[in-house]
């Protein structure tokens, strides 16, 4: 039996999801899905050129795993750009380190537990929203 993975840690969601090729309609081309960590690992590896022992140490993993993780992305964006497929950044598993900075607002229904996160600055307040799983108007926000 396979041990379940751990929540990779990641610091910032990505601000865009879909990359396509231009002048090629999203519907007609085949999408590569690359996780959120491993777009994670694509940001600290690439652009903040952190070395993969400093890249694995703020995503909570080991180096080897940080490794397979960046190595498995590249070849993802490496495929995507040759076969001009569209890539899309989607799943995985993973937690948010530091919501403050995201921009999201957590809350959990007093009714069934249910919990989500809502971006901040959207217009609504707690008390004008329900629950989306039961319908419950006992919404109540999570402070971190």
């Amino acid at each position: 039996m396979v041990r379940p993975h751990k929540e990779r840690r990641v610091e910032q969601l990505p601000p865009v999801t879909h990359y396509k090729p231009a002048g090629i309609p999203l519907r007609s081309i085949e999408e590569v899905i690359l996780t959120v960590e491993e777009m994670e690992a694509i940001r600290l590896a690439d652009m903040e050129q952190l070395d993969q022992a400093a890249a694995a140490e703020r995503m909570e993993i080991s180096r080897p795993t940080f490794h397979r993780i960046v190595n498995a992305a590249h070849q993802k964006i490496a495929t995507a750009l040759w076969q001009g497929q569209a890539l899309r950044v989607d799943g995985g598993n993973f937690r948010v380190a530091h919501r403050c900075q995201t921009g999201l607002r957590d809350f959990s229904c007093q009714s069934c537990g249910y919990k989500w996160s809502l971006p901040r600055g959207n217009g609504q307040r707690c008390r004008d929203l329900s629950c989306p799983a039961c319908q419950s108007p006992a919404v109540s926000r999570d402070d971190e």
